[in-house]
């Protein structure tokens, strides 16, 4: 049986003419910035930088679309449960057959879904890079499907905001102030030195030739599977050798050491574990927010 919470919230969500905003904003973007990066493939003469435009079309694209995913997630989710307090309809819903646990799955798919909607209208503008042969339809799909991974990562953060706010303002704060501190925790590892083992095989090329792909993968730092802005970078190098001119040189740092491991083990990889990790933490997250919402429903009837 269809979740209740999810078909009333997308019913009444797809019935607002903000809707129709949202997804004409977000393809005026994704087209305008293709146009604009791909101006040089619809002149009289193809030179080898017009074709090469289309590789650079693809990678600000996926940028673009993962730096509005995160800018839009916290604000489409900060009144998921925040709201219904508002609205003092919480209660109400605690105390019929709806569980806390299918309140918050309700509210995350909800929003989930819309923005599934919006990568899945973007996906056309997507594929006009395939034209160039910068990319292919399968990388296309890879691209889409891990922005997708990070779409649900972030509309969980949002919901678990929402759980903990008494508003939606408040609300929408603690999910962009969350979602700072996540990233923020886990670029650390980015520069923090490595053990003299690890730095002794990145430093030297040919041991880092040798070294095999699912060691690379051990040498990394388990924070950074968590990182949806590492995750992206090793899917690009992966597939369009995104940091090529940047992993050449000789003389590398600590920075670059995660970069060059990232590399070694294989871009794909790296972000297909990434997107297993946002997964498994948005599922746990919405775990969480369940136990917050049953807490503070029945702490407020209480009073």
């Amino acid at each position: 049986m269809l979740n209740p919470i999810l078909s009333f919230s997308a019913t009444r969500r797809m019935r607002s003419a903000r809707t129709l905003l949202v997804l004409g904003g977000w393809l005026a973007v994704m087209l305008g910035t293709a146009l604009l990066m791909m101006g040089g493939l619809f002149r009289a003469e193809v030179t080898i930088r017009g074709l090469h435009s289309g590789v650079d079309c693809y990678n600000i694209l996926m940028i673009v679309q993962f730096a509005l995913i995160v800018l839009i997630a916290p604000a489409m989710t900060s009144g998921a449960v925040a709201g219904e307090r508002e609205r003092q309809t919480l209660e109400l819903l605690l105390v019929t057959n709806t569980r806390s646990l299918r309140i918050v799955w309700g509210k995350a798919l909800e929003s989930f879904a819309m923005l599934a909607l919006l990568l899945i209208c973007g996906a056309p503008v997507m594929c006009l890079p395939v034209i160039s042969g910068a990319v292919t339809p399968l990388q296309v799909g890879e691209g889409e499907l891990y922005l997708l991974a990070v779409a649900f990562s972030a509309v969980c953060v949002g919901v678990l905001a929402s759980s903990l706010s008494r508003s939606s303002v408040s609300g929408g704060i603690l999910a962009y102030l969350m979602i700072f501190g996540i990233a923020a925790a886990t670029t650390l590892p980015l520069f923090m030195d490595y053990p003299e083992s690890v730095t002794n095989v990145v430093y030297d090329n040919r041991l880092l030739a040798g070294l095999p792909p699912a060691d690379a993968a051990g040498m990394i730092s388990p924070l950074l599977f968590l990182n949806p802005g590492y995750g992206l970078a090793a899917l690009l190098q992966g597939q369009t050798d995104f940091l090529g001119s940047l992993l050449r040189y000789q003389d590398t740092g600590r920075l670059l050491c995660s970069f060059k491991l990232m590399d070694r083990a294989g871009g794909e990889l790296i972000a297909l574990i990434s997107a297993a990790s946002f997964l498994i933490l948005g599922v746990l997250l919405l775990f969480l927010s369940a136990v917050f919402v049953r807490r503070r429903g029945l702490s407020g009837k209480r009073k």
